[in-house]
Formats: structure tokens, sequence, C-alpha cells
């Protein structure tokens, strides 16, 4: 059966939904165009209508969203940032760990660090499904059709319904991954912890062993 574009594009943000960056860098985008072609209208307008009142509040409207969308960017790639250099960190030192137990030590911190990142996710896709189903309940229109690019660009990621559902398969599908993640690091974990105890044990047996010659010797 053929698939046309649209179609094939619909099934594929289903199955890699957009990052939240990248749908906030899109959203900034469409504003910034936004703003350029109302300041290129607003120009036309003025020069007919001798009035630039109006559309001199239409463009601080936009400003202040552009302004506000910048922030959000800068504290999601500050966040992103974050999380990987801490990930990084404790690849760092489980590779610099001098025995199985301090690996084991780094692990646990390493496997606790991503299990949270996937219980937030897995919080965030349950806060944006709640959401998407009260703005489905008030009967704000949604099609799984692809959005238009004015729509896309000019509706905030975070209030719109195709964002909410957009944003509830990006978070189950990062909580799967970290969680994924996390159930590796707790298995090298585990391998560590059990040549760690055999270690021990092994050097606990060598210290009596040696103390009984002693004894036995004097």
């Amino acid at each position: 059966m053929p698939i046309d574009q649209i179609s094939l594009n619909n099934l594929l943000a289903i199955v890699n939904p957009k990052s939240n960056l990248t749908a906030l860098r899109e959203y900034r985008e469409g504003l910034q165009k936004k703003l350029e072609q109302k300041l290129h209208n607003n120009t036309t307008e003025t020069i007919v209508n001798h009035d630039s009142s109006h559309t001199n509040t239409d463009n601080k409207q936009v400003i202040v969203e552009l302004q506000a969308a910048d922030k959000q960017i800068q504290q999601t790639v500050y966040e992103e940032e974050t999380q990987k250099l801490e990930l990084e960190r404790l690849k760092r030192e489980e590779a610099t760990a001098k025995n199985a137990r301090e690996r084991e030590k780094v692990l646990a911190k390493h496997e606790r660090t991503l299990d949270n990142v996937s219980m937030n996710k897995l919080y965030s896709a349950i806060s944006n499904n709640s959401q998407a189903q009260t703005m489905a309940g008030l009967g704000m229109s949604f099609s799984f059709c692809q959005p238009s690019a004015e729509s896309n660009n000019n509706t905030h990621p975070q209030y719109s319904l195709a964002g909410k559902v957009e944003a509830v398969e990006r978070d189950l599908k990062e909580s799967t991954e970290y969680g994924i993640a996390a159930a590796e690091v707790a298995r090298r974990r585990k391998s560590n912890q059990l040549k760690a105890d055999i270690e021990e044990a092994a050097s606990k047996n060598a210290k009596k062993a040696k103390k009984k010659n002693v004894n036995i010797t004097i």
C-alpha cells in the first residue's frame, strides 16, 4: 500500500519525536519570522495610515515572546549540558577507580542518576498526558496531520495540544532510553560488587591462614 509524504512525516514524528530544545528553537524561529513580517507589513501600513501606535504594541508583544523563548532555550541548554557533564564525570570516575569496590560505588551513583532522569521523564509524560486530555476535553482542535509552518511556528509547543502529544511521546521515549541505560549500569555494578565480595573474602581467608600459620610456628 503506497504511503504519501504527509503520512510518512506523521509516522516519523511519532517514532522520533522532536527534542524539547528542537521544538523551542523552531518556535523561536517562527517568532523571528513573524516579527520580520510584521515589521515589513507595519512599515507599509504606517505609510498609508500615518498611525503606528497599534503596530508598535503588536511588535512589542512578539519581542516579549522572543525574549521569553530565548530564556527558556538557555535554561534547557543549561539543564541538558549539566546532565551530560555529570554523566561524563561519573564515567571518568568509573574508569579511574582503583578497585572493584570503588567502581561499584561510582556505578551506584551513576545508576541513581540515570534512574532519577528516567523517572523525571516519566512524571513529565504523565503530566503532559493529563494536560493533553484536558485540552482535548475542552474541545481544542487537533489533527494528526502535519501542521502548517505558520501554525507550527507561531504556537508555543508548551501550550498547543499537538505540542503536548509530541512531548508525551518524547518523554516516554527518553524515559525508556534512560531506564535501559540505568539497567546496563546496574548490571555492571552487580558484577563489580560480586567481584569485590570475592576479592575481599579471599583476602580475609588469606589473612586468617597467615595468622594461623604464625600461631603454629610460635
